[in-house]
């Protein structure tokens, strides 16, 4: 057997070899997503089997009408409006326990009214849930300007339409690698982007150079119908920076549910 026969047989089993730990990743990862990596991502199935979104609206970001409420509307999670009705980051688990915190009374008002999950949840649905509500609301965001003008580009780039509230949430995409878009927090991001210069090429070329080259993981990027956009030109190194520190932090300071871990 000649070199370049040897050669062009231990390349066809490095492919091979590579190809099926996608594919055992891909599996994995569909399992992952099922059963929900993250609190945050199992806050989110709990907080629609609580029949929360019945009234804060889609992913909690959207009140319904409330007659006689101040404002008129049962309050959003988003937009950082949790500050208004919250002293403190336990005042959201006395929400949802209770029905209100204490010291904060109930808008006597308000045709609807917050009702009490005491009794309804588990202690570790309750820390899932209270998880996904400050993850929604921003409450206990980074205080580092890059990060937090990492945040202010990443909702301006639409990073969060499709990695959910800080890069956390669960998007379902059929056919892709994972079965859907990777949280920035989850163990699929560690095995993805495995350093800055991937995580430049995600941004700017819509996928990293070792995903592309590689037949199997090309297939699932060509085939998926939510795709990573390239940002190109329209991100700059400042942005690329921020952008890094930002998604740095989020997985540093991963949303539990227990009040005070995230600091």
């Amino acid at each position: 057997m000649t070199k370049r026969s040897v050669l062009l047989s231990v390349l066809v089993l490095l492919v091979a070899a590579e190809t099926a730990l996608l594919g055992f990743l891909a599996l994995r990862g569909r399992w992952q997503g099922e059963a929900g990596a993250t609190p945050v991502q199992r806050g989110r199935r709990i907080a629609g089997r609580m029949g929360c979104f019945s009234c804060h609206g889609p992913g909690g970001e959207h009140g319904i009408a409330n007659p006689g409420a101040k404002g008129d509307t049962v309050p959003e999670w988003s937009g950082g409006t949790w500050m208004m009705w919250n002293d403190r980051e336990e005042d959201v688990r006395a929400w949802i326990l209770d029905g209100h915190p204490a010291g904060h009374e109930p808008d006597k008002g308000a045709l609807l009214r917050m009702p009490a999950y005491r009794g309804f949840l588990s202690s570790t649905e309750l820390a899932d849930l209270s998880a996904y509500v400050l993850t929604v609301s921003q409450g206990g965001g980074p205080d580092d300007p890059q990060e937090i003008e990492g945040a202010n580009r990443a909702a301006a780039l639409g990073c969060f339409g499709c990695h959910g509230p800080e890069g956390r949430g669960l998007t379902e995409n059929p056919r892709s690698f994972k079965g859907y878009v990777p949280p920035w927090d989850g163990p699929d991001f560690a095995e993805l982007v495995a350093n800055g210069t991937e995580f430049r090429q995600w941004v700017k070329n819509g996928a990293s150079d070792r995903m592309r080259a590689n037949p199997a993981a090309r297939a699932f990027l060509d085939r998926q119908p939510i795709r990573m956009p390239a940002y190109g030109a329209r991100v700059s190194e400042a942005d690329l920076a921020a952008l890094g520190a930002y998604v740095k932090w989020v997985r540093t300071h991963p949303r539990t549910g227990v009040f005070g871990s995230k600091k």
